[in-house]
C-alpha cells in the first residue's frame, strides 16, 4: 500500500503593494507633475487672454451694431471704474470699459481680468461709431492690447479696429509692456 502523498498548499496570494513600490510610484508622479505644471500655467494664461480678447471684440461689435440700429453715435471707451457711466477721456491702462450712447445710456460695461493688462493706442482711449457703422479710428491709432505678465510664448493679443468697424485679433509673443 502506497504511502499517502502530502500535497503542498500554495502560498497565499499577495494582496497590496510594498512600501518600495509605493515610493517609486509617488516619485514617478512627482516627476510627471513637475513637467506638466508649467504647461498647465501656459494653458491658463492663453485661455484668459483669449477670453478677454473675445469679450472686447464682442463689446466693440455691439457698439457698432447699436450705432447702426439706433441711428446714433455709440462709443466704446475706458471707464474710471466698473460702475462708471462716463468715458474717462485720457490715456492710461484700462481696468474697466463701457459702451455708451451719445444720450449717455450705458449699453454694456466690463472689467479687465485682474491677471491681465489692457492698453490702447486709441485717441483718448475710445472709439466712436457713427450711424453708418464706421469708426473714427485712423492708422496706427486703432489697437487694444491685452497682455499677461506671466506665462511663456504668445502672451499678448492685439485687437485691431478698422475704419469700417472690422476687428481682427493677432497673437504676439514677448514681454507685457
Amino acid at each position: 500500500m502506497p504511502f499517502p502523498r502530502f500535497t503542498r498548499l500554495a502560498p497565499p496570494a499577495q494582496h497590496g503593494l510594498t512600501l518600495v513600490e509605493i515610493m517609486v510610484a509617488v516619485a514617478i508622479l512627482g516627476i510627471l507633475a513637475s513637467i506638466a505644471a508649467p504647461a498647465l500655467q501656459d494653458v491658463i494664461v492663453q485661455t484668459r487672454l483669449g477670453a478677454e480678447a473675445n469679450t472686447l471684440v464682442d463689446a466693440i461689435q455691439v457698439a457698432r451694431s447699436e450705432a447702426i440700429k439706433r441711428n446714433q453715435g455709440i462709443q466704446f471707451c475706458r471707464a474710471a471704474n466698473s460702475s462708471s457711466s462716463t468715458c474717462v477721456g485720457s490715456k492710461a491702462n484700462w481696468d474697466s470699459w463701457i459702451v455708451v450712447s451719445t444720450s449717455g445710456a450705458v449699453l454694456r460695461r466690463g472689467r479687465t481680468n485682474d491677471n491681465l493688462r489692457l492698453s490702447s493706442t486709441l485717441p483718448l482711449d475710445s472709439v466712436s461709431f457713427i450711424p453708418d457703422g464706421t469708426s473714427n479710428v485712423s492708422a496706427n491709432l486703432n489697437t487694444l492690447t491685452v497682455c499677461s505678465p506671466s506665462g511663456n510664448g504668445n502672451r499678448s493679443r492685439v485687437i485691431e479696429i478698422g475704419v469700417a468697424g472690422r476687428t481682427s485679433v493677432t497673437r504676439l509673443a514677448g514681454n507685457c509692456a
